[in-house]
């Protein structure tokens, strides 16, 4: 059987890959994964067993989670959880995004919440250089328009929401992830700006390798910092 392998962030450093096509007689990912496990050794096999501290990895099959059977065509992607609408290439333009969100308001809109965050120029007493952001992109995108439905469901108050997510080589400073959200007053939309935050950084496939002047690591699992081999 023909599957699809998708490798990211941590997990592509040690297979020295992103992409393969493999032919396995697996028909169970659980089967797969023991058979990786064997290809790639025993670092591979120490962060699927959850050994590294502080990182789960975690595995989609055409994107859900899950799934136990495989079939001919599969993709299959092997996941560190994420760092932290719609991914971008490129920079952020926050001004005029904000202006562009402000004007669909409609009449019963009274408040108007934004969060914006940026590239940190110092982390733990060390110098940021450059900070490197990765995507699954197809779930990712799809996770971000689900998030937007989600908060609207549970803030009654919510009128409308935008995430926008920078993917890129960043510097410090750099502007890389916006929220804006428009309520019917302020309590709901400031409350909603804070779950979307950690959904963001919880849920979705974006992972950033921050290069500093004592190395270069991987940010998963929210603020969890795993060393470049």
């Amino acid at each position: 059987m023909r599957l699809k392998l998708r490798y990211f962030a941590l997990v592509k450093d040690l297979t020295g890959k992103e992409i393969e096509e493999v032919y396995t007689n697996c028909f169970t990912l659980d089967c797969l994964i023991n058979e990786l496990k064997e290809r790639y050794g025993q670092r591979f096999k120490a962060l699927l067993e959850g050994q590294v501290t502080g990182v789960k990895v975690f595995v989609l099959v055409n994107g859900k989670m899950d799934v136990k059977e495989l079939k001919e065509g599969d993709e299959v992607a092997i996941l560190p959880p994420p760092a932290g609408g719609e991914l971008r290439k490129g920079k952020l333009d926050i001004l005029e995004e904000i202006k562009n969100f402000r004007s669909l308001a409609p009449l019963e809109a009274g408040s108007m919440v934004v969060y914006v965050g940026f590239v940190k120029g110092m982390v733990d007493g060390h110098k940021v250089n450059d900070l490197i952001y990765e995507s699954y992109e197809s779930y990712t995108q799809q996770r971000l328009l689900e998030i937007e439905e989600e908060i609207k469901r549970r803030y009654r108050d919510v009128i409308d929401i935008k995430i926008i997510h920078a993917i890129d080589k960043m510097k410090p400073g750099d502007d890389v992830i916006l929220i804006m959200v428009l309520g019917r007053g302020r309590k709901d939309a400031i409350d909603a700006v804070k779950d979307t935050i950690e959904l963001v950084k919880h849920t979705t496939g974006i992972w950033k390798l921050e290069v500093r002047d004592d190395g270069e690591y991987w940010v998963v699992a929210g603020n969890t910092r795993v060393k470049r081999t």
